[in-house]
């Protein structure tokens, strides 16, 4: 039988020599026979396996079956009848209200629970191998963050020299002889490589592993993209780590979230143009703050030019 919706139930071989069946048919006949086994059936497509003992029972089967028996003696007879002993079961038992074949009971009984136990393996199965296809993919992807995060690393590591001290500390111009020219006069020439820190030179950089708590996975995976897009490794290795941390606190504010989540390499580096440009003109109090000012300004400029590479020098000073 192929799969469908069709209600099966098993059907003893030898049924026919049953004791009981033997009795019913010693009065009945064949048909008594053919009428027995369509009202098993009938109860078969019951939910609990049961008819009521009624006259609209009796008239449904008498339609539907076209039989010359008077039904609801049948039924009588194969309760109080047709028995292997006289308190043994009928071909029929009741309560008093319904009606049922107790054999049929035991094996839809039987036929539910290994029913069951096959749905339970099945989805055990399927929960199995669906887990295992889930837990590569999941692998598979850390092992792509990794190698990222590995290739930027050794990037870092590598990172070009320093080429000269010319980057403006707050407020003071410095030559590559080390000494302070005069702030009216300066006209500074840098590389964005070449810039080491938007901080003072005693700040200390530390990770916030709060933010990093906060982080689930799906976070975990857009900030790494969003850190490959940047392609902070090309910066000064210790630039690069404040700015992945500044980066981390705009992603994970709730009012910067989605404005931060297209940055690229062009929107940072024309952030630092701007933020060391402003930095030769005044001293920046709250560089971070300033800075994450500057990061969005340019996350909101619709077209930048190929220009803001790390190599690309700009003269700055005070005007």
């Amino acid at each position: 039988m192929g799969k469908s919706n069709t209600c099966y139930f098993s059907h003893d071989a030898n049924a026919l020599t049953d004791i009981k069946i033997s009795a019913m048919r010693s009065d009945y006949g064949l048909e008594g026979y053919g009428l027995y086994w369509a009202i098993i059936e009938k109860l078969r497509n019951e939910d609990t396996y049961k008819l009521p003992l009624e006259k609209n029972t009796y008239r449904a089967i008498k339609i539907e079956t076209g039989t010359t028996i008077d039904v609801e003696k049948f039924i009588k007879d194969c309760i109080e009848e047709f028995k292997e002993t006289d308190n043994g079961n009928g071909l029929f038992n009741t309560n008093g209200k319904y009606f049922w074949s107790e054999s049929l009971l035991k094996r839809m009984t039987k036929m539910e629970e290994v029913s069951a136990k096959r749905k339970k393996a099945g989805q055990r199965g399927a929960q199995g191998r669906w887990g295992n296809k889930q837990q590569e993919v999941k692998k598979t992807k850390k092992r792509k963050i990794k190698n990222i995060i590995a290739k930027n690393s050794k990037s870092m590591a590598n990172a070009i020299k320093y080429y000269g001290k010319c980057y403006k500390n707050y407020g003071k111009s410095i030559a590559k002889n080390g000494k302070i020219k005069s702030k009216s006069k300066s006209k500074i020439k840098i590389k964005i490589k070449d810039i080491k820190s938007i901080y003072p030179s005693n700040h200390i950089q530390k990770e916030n592993k709060k933010l990093d708590e906060m982080m689930d996975e799906t976070d975990k995976m857009e900030f790494e993209r969003m850190i490959c897009n940047s392609e902070i490794h090309l910066l000064d290795p210790n630039l690069a780590i404040e700015i992945k941390e500044i980066i981390k606190e705009l992603y994970m504010n709730p009012d910067t979230k989605e404005k931060i989540k297209p940055i690229n390499s062009k929107n940072l580096f024309y952030a630092l143009r701007n933020f060391a440009i402003a930095n030769t003109k005044t001293q920046i109090k709250i560089p971070k703050q300033y800075f994450k000012k500057c990061l969005l300004s340019a996350l909101e400029q619709t077209e930048l030019s190929t220009q803001y590479d790390t190599d690309t020098i700009y003269e700055m000073g005070s005007d």
